[in-house]
């Protein structure tokens, strides 16, 4: 029979399921990944397989008697029993997590990076705080231990339970990391109107100065950390920004491909380790969140990364090991076709939805 391991709560689930994946079969055993929610599909590797109902992109719990083979076919049975949808920490709800019986071994996993953000962006309901509380050490280990260790102790009194705090941004030096932040400036505007929509007036100041700013209040932010960044901007003729290079984009009337493959080009030249692009018409999103999703996705090793906020949005962010990708774009389709492409290899970086606003209309604008 085998040792059943389940991993529930947020921010580090599968990262933990991978690395005890990789202790046990590096020991010789043979290893089962499944999940009683939905994991994202894997290739199958030495001593580890990946079992589950096929649903696309991810599998499925595998049902009753298919998981009780499982249970008697290998050494170790890791499960992943909690969705999150990609929030760092989180509190279940009545039904959940999901564990079977015969478990042997619980992990309560809940990602630190949530520290210094509002507990309505990074928590997966929060129904006892109030939506700014701005979350620390303290609240996180209060969630866990109240609304997973505690009651899951009560209904398995005989297994072990871990409590384990993921911090994948200790320790880790960023000095000396470069990224190439892209102001994407040179769309053709087609759905506004005649006017030009970057160059429309918003509370006095044009629509694209709000996401320059942005980018240029980030690179400071992130020069405290000893990340340097050069700013970009893709098409325009701009006065009084000094750190600021224009990119001309001879593509501008393909869309938006243009954009990224000229930035792309960018960074390049720059030897930049990553390449961040922010759309024009974009004004809601702010430098903090644009500078912690560069340092959270420059610690977390992933080739690619994103806002989320139920699906990918821009801000999309992409390593150097991928830039062949961005090259090869084409049309009015942007970046983040080639992040829906990767899943399991990118960074979500949640924000609330109100962030995530473009101005594609003269009525968008009401939402600003």
């Amino acid at each position: 029979m085998s040792y059943v391991i389940v991993v529930v709560g947020a921010g580090g689930k599968s990262t933990l399921i991978e690395n005890l994946a990789n202790k046990f079969a590096a020991e010789d055993k043979k290893v089962c990944i499944t999940t009683t929610t939905h994991i994202f599909k894997h290739n199958d590797r030495e001593n580890v397989s990946y079992c589950g109902t096929d649903e696309g992109e991810k599998l499925s719990y595998p049902g009753t008697e298919k998981f009780s083979r499982l249970c008697d076919s290998y050494d170790v049975v890791l499960v992943e029993a909690d969705g999150s949808r990609h929030f760092p920490i989180k509190i279940p709800a009545s039904y959940e997590p999901v564990i079977p019986s015969n478990v042997s071994e619980i992990f309560v996993v809940m990602g630190l990076h949530a520290i210094g953000r509002p507990i309505s962006e990074v928590c997966q309901r929060f129904p006892d705080l109030d939506d700014n509380t701005l979350v620390n050490a303290s609240i996180i280990d209060d969630i866990a231990q109240a609304h997973y260790v505690k009651p899951l102790s009560e209904k398995f009194p005989s297994v072990a339970i871990n409590y384990v705090r993921n911090d994948f941004i200790a320790g880790k030096n960023l000095s000396g990391k470069h990224v190439a932040l892209v102001l994407m400036a040179s769309g053709s505007s087609k759905r506004f109107g005649d006017e030009n929509k970057l160059l429309h007036k918003i509370n006095g100041r044009e629509l694209f100065r709000y996401g320059l700013d942005a980018l240029l209040t980030a690179k400071e932010i992130l020069k405290s950390h000893e990340i340097n960044a050069k700013i970009f901007m893709t098409g325009g003729n701009i006065s009084g920004y000094n750190d600021v290079e224009i990119i001309d984009n001879p593509d501008r009337l393909e869309g938006i491909a243009g954009s990224i493959r000229h930035g792309t080009e960018a960074a390049m030249k720059n030897n930049c380790d990553a390449v961040l692009f922010l759309a024009g018409d974009q004004p809601n999103f702010p430098a903090e969140d644009i500078a912690r999703l560069v340092r959270e996705f420059l610690c977390s090793g992933k080739s690619y990364g994103c806002a989320f906020s139920n699906h990918p949005a821009n801000p999309g962010i992409f390593a150097a090991s991928v830039y062949p990708e961005l090259l090869s774009l084409t049309g009015d389709k942007g970046a983040l076709r080639i992040i829906k492409q990767h899943p399991q290899q990118t960074h979500y970086y949640v924000v609330k939805p109100e962030k995530l606003l473009d101005i594609d209309t003269l009525a968008d604008i009401d939402n600003f």
